[in-house]
């Protein structure tokens, strides 16, 4: 019986030590693929820096894979282990910039009153392009592309500019013909924002402080534009 109890004994002991080598082995694993995806992560990172910097020196039409490579510090071929093609690099920039861009977006009070919300999606716009003009020349370069691939985050911009409007429309607070809609607004309002960012970016500082003081009525008078009869004659 002693013999018996013995050999359960070290049977057991046998399959914990074999349950710890295989326990380590999985946590090793995983922390091998996790440095592998951290690696992964940061390398792609790397690459988008420099093809910001040339696509900002360059434009997309002149966006070079092969200076890209070069920046970063890779071979050419090495880029598509990360990207596709040209498009998918300016893909993943546009989407980095409409994230961030989302964030600023997020911040807006979503109970606020239709025209508020307006006025303060705008508001957000300018003071994020005051802060990333980067970002905002990633987008405008983007927007420029013939047959650019559209991005999720691009889709969820149009969607939350288009939606204050389609929600003013719905509400009766904006008036307009019935053969406008929401989307016709966003176009104008986009518009508004981005030349008064551009008109800001361009000017002298003291210049720029005058502008900032105004945009707010400038916002707000496009607003309240929005809630009288386009169809009536002047």
């Amino acid at each position: 019986m002693r013999g018996d109890h013995h050999l359960r004994g070290e049977h057991l002991r046998a399959h914990r030590a074999h349950h710890r080598v295989e326990l380590g082995d999985g946590l090793a694993a995983e922390r091998l693929a996790s440095r592998r995806q951290r690696r992964h992560s940061e390398t792609r990172d790397d690459i988008l820096v420099a093809a910001r910097e040339v696509l900002l020196e360059r434009g997309a039409a002149d966006l070079s894979l092969r200076e890209i490579a070069r920046r970063a510090g890779f071979s050419a071929g090495a880029l598509y282990k990360y990207f596709d093609n040209k498009d998918d690099v300016i893909k993943a920039l546009a989407d980095s910039a409409m994230g961030a861009l989302l964030e600023a977006f997020a911040q807006v009070p979503a109970g606020l009153p239709v025209e508020e919300r307006a006025v303060e999606l705008g508001l957000a716009y300018l003071e994020f392009a005051r802060h990333n003009p980067e970002d905002v020349a990633v987008v405008t370069l983007h927007e420029s592309v013939p047959a650019a691939p559209v991005t999720g985050e691009h889709q969820r911009v149009e969607e939350t500019v288009i939606g204050v409007f389609r929600d003013g429309a719905a509400q009766g607070v904006f008036s307009m013909p019935a053969h406008e809609d929401a989307e016709f607004m966003a176009y104008g309002a986009w518009a508004l924002v981005q030349g008064l960012a551009t008109l800001e970016q361009r000017q002298r500082p003291e210049v720029a402080a005058r502008l900032r003081d105004s945009q707010r009525r400038l916002l707000q008078a496009f607003v309240n534009g929005l809630k009288s009869d386009w169809s009536a004659s002047a």
